[in-house]
């Protein structure tokens, strides 16, 4: 297989992956129990305990139990399910979602840029500790489940910001994150890809490579600056720029051109204005409608919380 061979199958397995992980579940209501790990009358009653903090707070609390993360980590699951359901009011970004995965037996607090003041990241990490992670290894995730939402409801209606001492407190509580050398190279992977898409598509004119390139490394890129902006500014950031580059250098070579620019000539008709390209990666895809029905408001995440496994 000739490099423009091997480059163009893993854009479409890279293409495929993202396309394969739009179809997420849809909410029936704030708890979601698709995992079937609670009983009716506990299912109920947190029903009605989230109705409650709603109504007093207009805060958005979501749980969802899934039974598989179709192949995505528990943290990128549970923001995108997150942004999909639209966990909290679009104007405030006052939403939480509790995400439970027993199959991979792992969990996850994704905490709206609005409650962040109240429950910080170190306070979340706190919460799966005490109340879900001892009973999920007792496999009671129904207790588990009641005594961590039900804790995370109460903090959410006293709406109490922390002092900057107590916010220091649970973040040094919260070293046992992901380290930062198997963070970094993860996430390099996928902006080694998307920056380099971009440089490609610079240089040949084709819109496609551009959009799925930067999708592809921007998120990434916007994670890891929120989570460790210094770290990403000297690793990550000239990652992307170095990689871009090459893909620009390349992208002026006449294979890659005929790659990246089916039917146009490559650069052999001077190179022409600007194409979508792609191939047959157009058209449309039927997963991931925001659309769900839900009576969530809109809100979002930057990606605050704690992730647990037991």
């Amino acid at each position: 297989m000739t490099r423009a061979g091997a480059a163009l199958a893993c854009w479409l397995l890279a293409a495929g992956a993202v396309f394969a992980q739009a179809s997420l579940p849809k909410p029936a209501g704030r708890v979601n129990d698709f995992a079937e790990l609670l009983g009716a009358p506990a299912r109920a009653a947190l029903e009605q305990r989230l109705q409650d903090v709603e109504t007093k707070t207009s805060s958005e609390i979501a749980v969802a139990t899934v039974k598989s993360l179709d192949g995505m980590s528990v943290e990128e699951y549970a923001n995108r399910l997150f942004k999909e359901w639209g966990v909290g009011q679009a104007k405030t970004d006052n939403g939480v979602l509790i995400l439970v995965a027993p199959n991979e037996r792992e969990m996850r607090i994704e905490v709206g840029y609005g409650l962040e003041g109240i429950l910080p990241d170190g306070l979340a990490g706190e919460i799966r500790d005490e109340q879900f992670l001892p009973r999920f290894l007792d496999d009671d995730y129904a207790a588990g489940i009641t005594a961590g939402v039900n804790r995370i409801a109460d903090i959410v209606e006293k709406n109490q910001v922390l002092t900057p001492e107590e916010l220091a407190r649970f973040n040094s509580a919260s070293s046992d994150d992901v380290p930062v050398f198997i963070l970094v190279p993860f996430l390099g992977i996928f902006v080694a890809i998307g920056s380099f898409m971009v440089g490609m598509g610079l240089r040949t004119k084709t819109a496609f490579p551009i959009l799925f390139g930067g999708f592809f490394s921007g998120l990434p890129m916007l994670m890891a600056l929120l989570v460790m902006f210094t770290v990403t500014l000297f690793t990550l950031a000239p990652f992307w720029v170095a990689m871009a580059a090459w893909g620009y250098r390349l992208g002026g070579r006449e294979k890659w051109k005929d790659t990246f620019r089916p039917g146009k000539g490559g650069g052999t008709s001077g190179g022409g204005g600007w194409v979508m390209g792609g191939g047959g990666l157009g058209g449309s895809s039927s997963g991931g409608s925001s659309s769900s029905g839900s009576s969530f408001g809109g809100g979002s995440s930057g990606g605050g919380g704690a992730s647990g496994r037991w």
